[in-house]
Order: structure tokens, then sequence, then C-alpha cells
């Protein structure tokens, strides 16, 4: 079979993309996940949240265990809620944050398709131009 020919220039085009982002990818390190953080009962309850709405602590002063076990429920909702509120807020806070890493896979995914893609059509036309060719000299 021939050497694939990319008149296009798109596997060359693809792979500078590839490096360029492999070069941002590297270059920068994985942002923390925001964390939203909130407190009621001024300041005695404390509540930490993280995506996708985990509570990751809960901290109370001792001063809430003479409230009535109602209220301090409805301070510890209170809490979580603004956390969460606050961790919304904070996820919002980034538009167009772009997962570099689903994007570099992707970008390999569709190079690696366009390989074989090019190949067989390469393939195709040389398979072509030989047919005409042999029937060209019966």
């Amino acid at each position: 079979m021939a050497e694939p020919i990319d008149p296009s220039g798109l596997s060359r085009m693809l792979s500078e993309t590839m490096s360029a982002l492999g070069q941002v990818t590297g270059a920068q390190p994985a942002p923390e996940p925001p964390e939203g953080l909130g407190s009621a009962a001024d300041g005695l309850v404390a509540a930490t949240v993280a995506a996708p709405g985990r509570l990751t602590a809960l901290t109370f002063d001792p001063r809430v265990m003479r409230m009535a076990s109602d209220t301090l429920a409805d301070e510890v909702m209170a809490a979580v809620n603004e956390a969460l509120a606050d961790l919304r807020e904070k996820a919002s806070a980034v538009p167009g944050q772009v997962d570099l890493g689903a994007l570099g896979d992707k970008l390999r995914q569709i190079q690696q398709d366009t390989g074989r893609q090019l190949t067989a059509f390469t393939d195709s036309l040389v398979e072509a131009q030989e047919r005409l060719a042999r029937q060209g000299g019966k």
C-alpha cells in the first residue's frame, strides 16, 4: 500500500493542538474543588460542604448543648443550607471553566479517528488509481 497522504495537514494541526494542550495542562496545577461554608446561631454552629452537596464537616460550640433539640436542629439546618448556597455560588463563579483533561482525551480520540479515516480514504484512492491504470493498460 502507498504511504498515507494528508493534504489538509489535519494530522499535523491536531498534533500541534495536543502538544499545546499538554503544555497548558502540565503548567497548571489542578484547582482545589470549591467548598461551601455556612454558620448559624451566631457562629456556634458551622458547616462545610463539598460537591456534589456532601457535608464534610459540622462543628458545634459546646454552648449549643444548652439549646432545645428542635432549636439546635433548626440551627444545623440553617448552617448546612448556608454552606450549600455558598458552594453553589463558588461553583458558578467560574463560568466557562473547561475540564482540560477531558478535552485532551477527546482531542486524542479525534486525532486517532481522523488518522484512521484519512488512511482508509487514501488507500481507497490509491486502489482506485491502480484499477484505472490496469484497465487502461488492457
